[in-house]
């Protein structure tokens, strides 16, 4: 699919100078406005590691993993990393940016998600492994949702304080 997936020669994989640009054209038509290039061999091994590509408008619905923590590190763009209560209630907000941003980690079972402030984003994110599905919050919407733009939309300008409201149809 992608020109550029990592090569390996012997100890070193190499990703090609434009995966990035690859996977962010693909990201700005694909059904879900993102899209990934994994790292990693298989869903087994002992750390996940893959780059994303998300454009502007895309939702990841708020979620959690209860068993892993998650390290994202910027790689182009400007995005939004939202914090949130049990209930929903944004308790942190951070942009982060390449210049400002080496990396950060959120911590194992914290609701969060992600949303990209500039016209698109480029990330490197890394946790343990093996995979484990995330556990998506009741209190938003599911990505297929007719709600969950909306919900997008919010993420960009929302502030600590606010609650996400988009749970209906």
């Amino acid at each position: 699919m992608f020109s550029n997936w990592p090569q390996s020669a012997d100890a070193i994989q190499t990703i090609g100078a434009s995966a990035g640009g690859e996977l962010l054209d693909v990201a700005k038509s694909a059904a879900r406005l993102r899209t990934h290039m994994l790292l990693h061999t298989s869903h087994e091994d002992p750390v996940q590691r893959l780059l994303v590509a998300l454009s502007r408008g895309t939702y990841i619905q708020p979620h959690r993993h209860n068993e892993q923590w998650e390290m994202i590190v910027p790689l182009k763009g400007t995005l939004a990393l939202l914090l949130f209560s049990m209930t929903g209630v944004i308790t942190e907000k951070v942009e982060i940016t390449p210049n400002q941003t080496t990396a950060l980690q959120i911590s194992a079972g914290t609701w969060h998600t992600l949303a990209p402030v500039s016209e698109n984003a480029l990330m490197l994110e890394v946790k343990p492994g093996p995979f484990r599905p995330a556990e998506f919050a009741p209190w938003s919407p599911s990505e297929g949702n007719p709600t969950a733009s909306r919900a997008a939309a919010w993420l960009i300008n929302a502030k600590p304080g606010e609650r996400c409201e988009y749970t209906g149809p």
